[in-house]
């Protein structure tokens, strides 16, 4: 092969389908940019300034009036359908190959790539280089996700790599999916590698490098978890000073920012006041840690961002630290609204996605900007004392539960059960689902989801041992007393849509973020009187008294005041059923304990 003037170019040769392996997949795309650069191509521009990226993507982006950014992405939830994970060669389908083989050519034709490099982790610990190939033509991606991550000196060796190509589609489909589902993403685990194609939303570029983290953690003592992290100091009933570190594990849309980034302030005291919890008088040193996924070690819950990408959907100024950061005008937005007045608008009922109106307007946010409610450090440095599980549910589920024994809060984080929202996927919006550890991030031959929970079982027990700690089970999106329907012989909860075209349930009640907030606040505190569970007896608890309710609420939080004993029964042994298939099918080799944890 020769160029114009006759001088002769060296071919890459990049392999076929049949040859195809993990190995020279890799190693063909790194040849390809030496053979780029080699030659006087441009391959990739190298870790490029927030500026310089910032003035390309505002072409195809839009301002808002208080000087932020925002743009759209193509798809505006996660591609969990169309993600393969490969572990090794055997496991390579023609499928994947043609991904592969794809990803290749077009790294090789005159497609410029961004090069960006950055760390996830505050602690040395934890602390993963994570370098990423993307797309040249979608500039807003690096730009939003190096201000996600700590700084990563660009010469060194990464331990996980990205390459993400919003621009490249092909026709390869998920194997066994009878060509029905296209394949958008691939990891490779074992190689500390990443293909991505299609998708532009910027979750697929977080949740890809933090895939990697949850392994990397494991692999360093603890375990990986999709949780947020707060820490204060509240005065308990004695009037002594306890410090807190609360871990709040919870699927997308369930609440998990709401309550593991909720401040007390004055923008939303009154309602505590108002029932008898003087909360800037006995909450103090407040601090928020980290939003999403968190490294639990015995010594403590290290982070791993620097900022946050958080859900903005309906968040209002009395959320104050999600409220103050989004409407900073350093935040960058995705898929969000704009108000009458030009400025972000996180209660749009504009923006549509799929005939539906958008419920996924999410936001890139600065730590710092929560200040003074962020010290600087994404660490708790102690072992955590509040743990809490968010399980929200329409049929058997009290607003709140304290859990005693470690099996069964091991099989509640196994089970990760929870109701869809649009964020998680477009499929099974209001529906109950179960994802082992709240997590569809979970990956890697040595560290599958039964090792992460016995690691969490382990950590769990010493915590417990250490004294002064508790999990809970809250229900917070989910509703008590939803009016039921018999569909197929089975009773199931009743739903409507709305004018807005949102799925609600029929009926019942549920508790507020401020109620939530409340009961954390008088657990922390050691004020909630409790009672065995109905059906567990010792092993769950359920509160009979939670100063600032009344009795009449608490009735109403109460699912068997809506329930008979019978309903409540026949429910709790259909989530027991269904946690079980799930232990069968996706969490293989569960200890026994916590694999009958619930039984009854």
């Amino acid at each position: 092969m020769a160029d114009s003037t006759g001088t002769r170019l060296e071919p890459i040769i990049i392999p076929t389908i049949e040859e195809m392996t993990i190995e020279n997949f890799i190693d063909t795309f790194y040849k390809i940019l030496e053979w780029k650069k080699f030659n006087g191509w441009k391959a990739y521009h190298d870790n490029p300034s927030k500026q310089e990226l910032l003035e390309q993507a505002k072409f195809y982006g839009d301002d808002y009036a208080n000087g932020a950014h925002g743009w759209a992405s193509n798809i505006w939830s996660r591609s969990k359908n169309n993600t393969a994970v490969v572990e090794d060669n055997s496991q390579l389908d023609d499928q994947h190959k043609l991904l592969m083989r794809s990803a290749l050519e077009y790294v090789l034709s005159p497609n410029q790539l961004i090069k960006m490099d950055g760390c996830y982790g505050q602690n040395e610990k934890v602390r993963m280089h994570a370098r990423v190939y993307t797309d040249a033509h979608y500039p807003d991606l690096p730009m939003r996700w190096r201000e996600l991550v700590y700084e990563a000196d660009p010469n060194g060796k990464p331990d996980c790599t990205l390459l993400m190509l919003p621009g490249l589609w092909t026709p390869a489909t998920m194997p066994g999916s009878g060509g029905k589902h296209p394949m958008f993403i691939i990891r490779f685990p074992e190689h500390w590698f990443t293909l991505g194609s299609v998708s532009s939303y910027q979750g697929e570029w977080k949740k890809s490098c933090l895939t990697h983290w949850i392994y990397y953690c494991y692999l360093k003592g603890g375990t990986g978890q999709h949780a947020g992290t707060r820490q204060f100091e509240i005065q308990d009933t004695g009037g002594n000073w306890k410090k807190i570190g609360g871990v709040i594990w919870g699927l997308t849309g369930s609440g998990k920012s709401a309550h593991g980034m909720y401040i007390f302030d004055k923008t939303n005291s009154k309602f505590f006041e108002d029932r008898g919890l003087p909360v800037l008088d006995i909450v103090r040193n407040q601090s928020i840690k980290n939003d999403d996924i968190v490294g639990i070690f015995e010594g403590g819950a290290f982070g791993s961002e620097k900022g946050a990408w958080t859900k903005t959907e309906d968040v209002k100024p009395d959320q104050w630290a999600i409220y103050t950061a989004g409407v900073s005008p350093r935040a960058m937005h995705e898929n969000t609204g704009k108000g009458a007045d030009g400025n972000p608008n996180f209660l749009d009922t504009i923006l549509q996605y799929r005939g539906k109106p958008n419920q996924n307007a999410r936001t890139v946010m600065y730590l710092d900007d929560m200040k003074p409610y962020f010290d600087g450090s994404i660490d708790i440095d102690f072992p955590p004392n509040l743990l809490v599980f968010i399980s929200p549910g329409y049929t058997c589920d009290y607003a709140w539960l304290k859990i005693m024994d470690p099996y069964f809060a091991a099989a509640t984080l196994a089970a990760g059960r929870t109701v869809g929202h649009p964020a998680q996927s477009t499929e099974g919006v209001g529906e109950p689902k179960y994802v082992p550890l709240y997590s569809p991030f979970i990956v890697g031959k040595s560290a599958t989801n039964a090792d992460h929970t016995h690691r969490f079982l382990d950590i769990l027990r010493k915590y417990m041992d250490a004294g002064d700690c508790q999990t809970l089970l809250i229900n917070t999106t989910g509703r008590i007393g939803t009016e039921l329907v018999e569909e197929g012989g089975e009773l199931k909860p009743k739903f409507r849509i709305t004018s807005e075209g949102k799925k609600k349930p029929v009926g019942g009640t549920g508790p507020s973020i401020e109620e939530t907030e409340l009961f954390l606040m008088q657990a922390a505190r050691d004020a909630v009187t409790w009672e065995p569970h109905p059906v567990w007896g010792e092993r769950v608890l359920y509160p009979t008294d939670v100063p600032g309710f009344s009795a009449e609420r608490l009735a109403e939080l109460n699912p068997f005041n809506s329930r008979t004993e019978e309903q409540m029964r026949s429910f709790l042994h259909a989530q027991i059923s269904q946690t079980k298939a799930l232990f069968d099918s996706r969490i293989k080799g569960l200890d026994e304990k916590i694999y009958s944890a619930m039984d009854f």
